[in-house]
């Protein structure tokens, strides 16, 4: 299959070189017709007989025709990258093949899962569960990380189908979010004191997220004792912030994923409370919510006191980042304000200042992702207030036009301001 391979290439090639008017310089062709002695070289099967992706390959060539690098530095990356070459065909495949074994069984499982009895699902789960703890235990040994990792992660997926099990076999009832604090209390520990990649961080932040986040919003009526645990649900970004910067000693992967998975809730947090100045918010509710922000206040004071003098979140960042979340949820949810166009302003402002606060601290810091994020947030908050003042006319033919235009003119003014700070 080389020998084909290889002619095909060749004339690919030599059919591309002929369309050239001009060779580029630091390679001289003799004739425009044919390759370079060169770009014949290049042509060549490494010794272990594959070749090289055709990507890879046309980039090799324009580099040495560009006289970007020599004939033997090409030579050497082809080879390197060929010796390193994955069979992805025949991964997937056999991926494909355990998948369809794996769905197989489930399907067999579940059209016979009234007929299983209960001390049989309840033993086939424990050993799993162990099956996999030990294949953990096993690989981390072997300093084997992402078979490691994918055992670990699996554990903890292991617990939430095991507390699903538990409750149909005992008949067990409640609410949801009691299932999700259950499956954060005995998969958590493991996931955050085992944990080193991306993979396992995801999921740890997924779990510390959702759980109290379901608690909050099921007990969001109660009062009293149920004040504290639902602001406990509101610091859960700020304590997965403080998370990352403590440990130090975990992989990076994880630590950035906690990170991420805290500022991303944080900022969206931050991002939706603004429209609270479009509601009646009474006094009583205001001094509910002042009790609610109480733990989060003091999660992102603790975070920015832990963070001030880490390199991991320029103090640029850190400040707009962990004052002002806070801050515009005091403002727009502790504050008694009336459903009206100046509260309704007072939002929009807070809401700019804000976002182009972390602009200019992710700007001066260099953080592009977040300086282009907090661009696209203040475009697309000007776009939801032609909506909001012109609801009546965006509904017409002329304000989907005029509609349309702020749309694309935002677009373009964001990618500009973007593209320029990236190439700053």
């Amino acid at each position: 299959m080389v020998v084909p391979c290889q002619v095909g290439i060749s004339l690919i090639r030599k059919f591309c070189l002929s369309r050239r008017p001009r060779s580029r310089r630091g390679l001289h062709r003799p004739d425009v017709g044919s390759p370079s002695p060169a770009l014949k070289a290049l042509a060549r099967p490494v010794p272990n007989g594959h070749l090289c992706p055709m990507s890879l390959e046309s980039r090799l060539n324009d580099w040495v025709e560009a006289g970007l690098i020599d004939l033997a530095t090409a030579e050497r990356i082809r080879a390197h990258e060929s010796a390193n070459e994955r069979p992805v065909l025949r991964w997937a495949l056999a991926g494909l093949g355990l998948f369809a074994v794996v769905l197989g069984i489930i399907l067999l499982i579940s059209a016979n899962w009234d007929r299983i009895p209960h001390g049989v699902k309840l033993a086939a789960h424990m050993a799993l569960l162990l099956g996999a703890a030990a294949a953990h235990w096993h690989w981390k040994q072997q300093r084997k990380l992402w078979p490691a990792e994918g055992a670990l992660f699996l554990f903890a997926g292991l617990v939430l189908a095991g507390i699903g099990l538990q409750s149909q076999v005992y008949q067990l009832t409640g609410p949801v979010w009691h299932a999700l604090l259950l499956w954060l209390l005995l998969a958590g520990p493991a996931l955050l004191l085992s944990g080193e990649t991306r993979l396992t961080g995801t999921g740890f932040a997924g779990l510390a997220l959702v759980g109290p986040a379901a608690m909050a919003l099921d007990s969001i009526d109660k009062g009293g004792p149920w004040l504290i645990a639902q602001g406990t649900a509101m610091a859960v970004p700020a304590l997965l912030i403080a998370l990352s910067l403590s440990l130090r000693e975990r992989g990076p992967g994880f630590r950035l994923a906690l990170r991420e998975a805290g500022i991303v809730s944080l900022l969206a947090g931050a991002g939706i409370v603004h429209f609270a100045w479009a509601s009646n918010i009474t006094g009583a509710q205001a001094a509910d919510n002042a009790v609610r922000l109480i733990p989060a206040a003091l999660a992102c004071l603790g975070t920015l006191a832990l963070g001030w003098n880490r390199p991991e979140i320029p103090r640029a960042i850190l400040l707009p980042l962990l004052i002002g979340p806070p801050a515009a949820f005091a403002l727009a949810l502790a504050i008694p304000h009336p459903d009206g166009m100046a509260s309704r302003l007072i939002g929009i402002a807070i809401y700019m200042a804000l976002w182009s606060a972390l602009a200019r601290g992710a700007a001066l810091s260099g953080w592009n992702s977040l300086f282009a994020v907090s661009i696209a947030a203040i475009a697309l908050r000007i776009f939801i207030i032609y909506i909001e003042l012109f609801g009546s006319l965006a509904a017409t033919g002329g304000g989907l036009v005029i509609g349309g235009l702020l749309l694309v003119g935002l677009s373009w003014l964001w990618h500009r301001i973007v593209t320029r700070r990236q190439s700053a």
